[in-house]
C-alpha cells in the first residue's frame, strides 16, 4: 500500500495463501538474503494486484472484455513449453504474456510499446548485467521481453506452486494441493483484461502447472486450445528437481534434497494424471519433445495445421532466426540425475507407465 498509494486489494481470496507463505519465510533455514529477496517479491506481487484492481475500478467496462479461445501450453515441466511459447511469440497474430508485464501490469502496454516500454528495457538491461554473475548458473531463464509463465499472475492470488518452490513448506504444499483455484483464475482473467486492453492478438499462455490445475483452467477458459507437451518423464523430472534445487540454493544456501525427492515426484505424477482425466475426448495438440528436437519447424507446421492456419514464410523465417540465436542457451547449463536425489529411475518410470503408454512418450535408453 505504501509503494502504490492504493488500498483496495479486491476480495480477500489471497490472504490464506499469503499467510502460509509468510509463515514459511520464518523458517530458520531461510538465509537472511533469501528472506529479504522473497519478502520483496511478495510485496511486488501484492503491489501489482493493487494496481490491477484499481485499473478495473477506473475502467468498469473492462470486466466484459472476453478472452477468446486462448492457446494454453501445459504439461510436465522441462518438456519444451518455454521453447514453444517463444516460437509462437515470433508470429504477430499471437499475444504472449511477457515477463516484465506480469508484475508491472499498469499502465498496460500498447502494441507499439510492448517491448520498448521503459519498464521492459530497464529490466532487460538489469538481467543482461546479472545473468553472467549467477553461480551456479540458472537452469531456467526468462528475458524481460520474452514470454513468461502464468504462475506470476496466479502468484498475485497466492495460489501457485511457485511459492512452494521457493521454500520447503509442508503447510503450503498441502494448501496448494487442495485449495479452490477459482479466485486465482478469476484474477488471472482480470489481469489479462488489463494487459490486453491496448494490444491486439489472441493470447498464448504458458505454464506447465496449468496441467495440475486443469479443471479450474477449463472452467475459466472453456474454449482454450490446449497444447500438451510430452517428454520422457525421467528426464523431465531430473531436470525439474535440478531447478528446485537451484531455487533452494538461492533461499536456503543448501538444497533440501530429501524434501525435493519426497515432494515433487508425487506432484509430477498427478500433473499428468489430472489432464488425462479432464482432457479425455477433447481435441488436444500433443507435442513430443523428442520430435521437436529433431525438427522444430516441422512440429510448428503440424501445430499450425491443427490450428487451421498456414505457417507463413515470414513467420517461419522469424522462427528460424530465433532458433539460430538460441536465446535460452543460458537455461540449459548445469545437469542433474535422478540418482542425485536418491530416486530410482525404473521405479519412477513405472509410476508414469499409464501416461507414457497412453501417449506413446519416447523413453530414452
Amino acid at each position: 500500500m505504501s509503494r502504490t498509494g492504493l488500498t483496495n486489494f479486491g476480495d480477500s481470496s489471497f490472504r490464506d495463501g499469503l499467510e502460509i507463505v509468510c509463515a514459511g519465510l520464518e523458517s530458520e533455514r531461510v538465509r537472511f538474503g533469501g528472506r529479504d529477496r522473497l519478502a520483496n517479491e511478495i510485496v511486488s506481487h501484492l503491489a501489482n494486484r493493487l494496481r490491477v484492481v484499481d485499473w478495473h475500478a477506473r475502467h468498469p467496462a473492462a470486466r466484459q472484455r472476453s478472452i477468446k479461445a486462448p492457446i494454453v501450453i501445459l504439461g510436465l515441466p522441462r518438456t519444451g513449453t518455454t521453447a514453444v511459447s517463444y516460437l509462437l511469440d515470433r508470429d504477430p497474430q499471437w499475444r504472449s504474456l511477457l515477463n516484465w508485464e506480469a508484475t508491472q501490469s499498469v499502465p498496460p502496454p500498447t502494441d507499439a510499446t510492448l517491448r520498448s516500454d521503459p519498464r521492459c528495457t530497464e529490466l532487460l538491461e538489469f538481467q543482461q548485467a546479472l545473468v553472467g554473475t549467477i553461480d551456479p548458473p540458472p537452469p531456467h531463464w526468462e528475458w524481460a521481453d520474452g514470454p513468461t509463465e502464468c504462475t506470476f499472475l496466479l502468484a498475485q492470488d497466492f495460489k501457485t506452486v511457485m511459492w512452494e518452490s521457493r521454500v520447503p513448506n509442508p503447510d503450503y504444499r498441502d494448501y496448494i494441493t487442495t485449495c479452490d483455484m477459482t479466485s486465482a483464475y478469476d484474477y488471472h482473467r482480470a489481469a489479462l483484461q488489463v494487459l490486453g486492453s491496448e494490444t491486439t492478438g489472441d493470447w498464448v499462455l504458458k505454464m506447465p502447472a496449468h496441467a495440475y490445475f486443469i479443471e479450474p483452467l477449463l472452467a475459466a477458459y472453456p474454449d482454450a486450445r490446449i497444447i500438451w507437451t510430452h517428454r520422457d518423464p525421467s528426464a523431465a523430472t531430473a531436470s525439474f528437481l535440478n531447478l528446485i534445487a537451484f531455487s533452494h540454493h538461492m533461499t536456503l544456501g543448501t538444497p533440501d534434497i530429501e524434501w525435493i525427492a519426497n515432494t515433487y515426484p508425487d506432484r509430477l505424477v498427478e500433473q499428468v494424471m489430472r489432464p488425462m482425466r479432464a482432457l479425455a475426448g477433447r481435441d488436444v495438440f500433443h507435442l513430443h519433445y523428442s520430435q521437436y528436437l529433431g525438427d522444430p519447424l516441422a512440429e510448428m507446421t503440424r501445430l499450425y495445421k491443427w490450428l487451421g492456419l498456414d505457417l507463413t514464410d515470414d513467420v517461419e523465417t522469424s522462427m528460424r532466426s530465433w532458433l539460430h540465436a538460441d536465446p535460452l542457451e543460458v537455461s540449459r547449463r548445469g545437469n542433474a540425475t535422478l540418482a542425485d536425489f536418491g530416486i530410482d529411475r525404473n521405479e519412477l518410470l513405472d509410476r508414469f507407465s499409464l501416461y507414457t503408454s497412453t501417449y506413446d512418450v519416447e523413453i530414452a535408453p
